[in-house]
This record gives C-alpha cells, structure tokens and sequence, in this order.
C-alpha cells in the first residue's frame, strides 16, 4: 500500500510515518512538506491512500483536493474540530483526523479506508470505451500490458492485439486504477504484468518497456524491493 504524506510539520510527519509502520499492511510512504511538490509526486506516480493537511502554507489541502484524482482515497489531517462539515463536498475524503493525533483514532480511519475500497472492489467496472477510429471499443484495464504515447497518440498493447486512439497520458490517466504506473514520460504500465526488471529496462512479456530514473525509485517501491 503507497501513502504519501502531506504536512508542513516534519514532527506530524514523522508522527503519521511510525503509524503506518506500526500496521501490518506493508507500507510504503512517502513524505512531502509541500503542496506543489505533493501535486507533483501525485501527477508523477500512484498513490493508495492521501494523507493530507488542510492548512498548508504553500497551497491549501482544500486547493489539492480539488486538483487530485478523485478516485484516490483522502485522510485530512486538520487543527480545525470543524472541517468534518466540510468534508463531505469532497468524495474522496473517507475521514479526517484532528490533531494531536493518537494511534487509536488514526487505525479507525485506515479500517474506514479499507472498508470503502473493499465495497468499491467488489461493484467496480475495470473497462472502459476508447475511439479506434470511427468505432467505440471496449477496453478491459486487466488485459493491458501497457500504454505507449506517440505524440497525441496513445497504443494500448495487450497480450494479442494493440488498439491506437486520439488521446494523451493524462486524458486516459483518471481511467486507470492504482495498478498502473508510469515508468516514463511515454509509458504507463500494468504492475502485474511486469515479468521482470533489468539495467534494459522493464520486461512484459516479449516487451522491453524503459524505466526512467525519474521514477524509478517510486516503481521499486511499488514492487515491494526496497525496505
């Protein structure tokens, strides 16, 4: 599970880090005092869960909620008893910790989290329509082996066939789970697809997809190779 936190306090941060390495859920986070800089890693990599707060001095958690795939699971982290009220305008904040923050509470809200994505699993479509040319056709997200951009082209590559549309990286990004990752500038892989990593890059199944050093850090995480 990769977390990443958001809090102008190192000491909040720090806080936040030794409760999730408290859980039994093998996680992986990654720690941000910036707004813009979160927005960033947000845009540049996939994230399970958010934990955010509200009263950044660069950008305001309120402003990044706003910015943010909605689809991606929100912990606001606020010194304000009132924010539960204004929580609710956005649909992916699944709970809100006030601080000081203890232990208990902080674990009620991960079990609020998993909760949610287990009904979210359990009714979700993974597929979604793509234009190949004059036709509308239908795509499965769980037989993508990985997308390649081709200037304002994308190639949807699968096991058997590969379909071309009219579409970037970012269009087809908020369409996508948190299985797949962007291993460069160009490529947005399906995680469970990857055979195997090597100094050539990334191979999925007779592929060789790069890995940017950009994001290569992010992506060993994702894998679960880095302590």
């Amino acid at each position: 599970m990769n977390v990443l936190i958001i809090d102008d306090d190192p000491l909040v941060c720090d806080l936040l880090e030794h409760f999730c390495s408290k859980l039994n859920m093998n996680i992986n986070a990654t720690i941000t005092n910036s707004g813009f800089e979160a927005i960033n890693l947000i845009n540049q990599s996939s994230f399970d869960l958010i934990l955010l707060d509200y009263d950044l001095p660069d950008i305001t958690g309120k402003e990044i909620l706003f910015v943010i795939d909605t689809k991606t699971p929100v912990i606001m982290v606020t010194s304000n008893k009132d924010f539960g009220y204004e929580s609710y305008n956005f649909n992916q904040v699944i709970d809100y910790l006030v601080k000081p923050i203890e232990f208990a509470r902080f674990y009620k809200s991960i079990l609020k989290v998993k909760s949610t994505e287990t009904k979210h699993n359990y009714t979700k479509d993974d597929s979604f329509f793509i234009k190949e040319g004059t036709n509308l056709t239908k795509i499965h997200s769980n037989t993508i082996l990985f997308i390649k951009s081709a200037g304002n082209y994308l190639e949807f590559v699968m096991e058997n066939r590969k379909v071309m549309t009219l579409m970037t990286l970012k269009d087809i990004a908020p369409k996508l789970d948190s299985n797949f990752f962007k291993t460069h500038r160009s490529y947005i892989i399906n995680l469970h697809k990857v055979d195997k990593v090597t100094t050539d890059g990334i191979k999925i199944s007779n592929h060789t997809v790069p890995l940017s050093k950009t994001f290569e850090t992010t992506f060993l995480q994702k894998l679960n190779l880095l302590n």
